[in-house]
């Protein structure tokens, strides 16, 4: 269901220097989510090695790693300009 190429949900996640919340939340979406959906994730230029991590996460989520902070509600913006779904989360 992760990466359909006709998503019903496009589930937009931000990180900043939280390497393992991430992987856990993109686990768990993963995991517990039942329709077409896909997984976008900005990382907001974090140092501990979050965006490596990310990219190779079995989920496969789509990941704009960035070289600066734009903060949580523009990172947010950012990922919805390239949801693919009509509804986002």
């Amino acid at each position: 269901m992760g990466g359909a190429p006709h998503p019903e949900v496009s589930i937009l996640i931000v990180s900043y220097n939280t390497r393992e919340l991430t992987l856990a939340a993109i686990s768990s979406v993963a995991r517990e989510t039942k329709v077409a959906h896909e997984i976008i994730v900005v990382d907001n230029a974090s140092s501990d090695g979050s965006a490596a991590a990310i990219a190779n996460h079995p989920a496969k989520p789509r990941l704009y790693a960035l070289d600066e902070n734009l903060g949580f509600g523009r990172a947010n913006n950012l990922a919805a300009t390239h949801a693919r779904a009509e509804h986002i989360l």
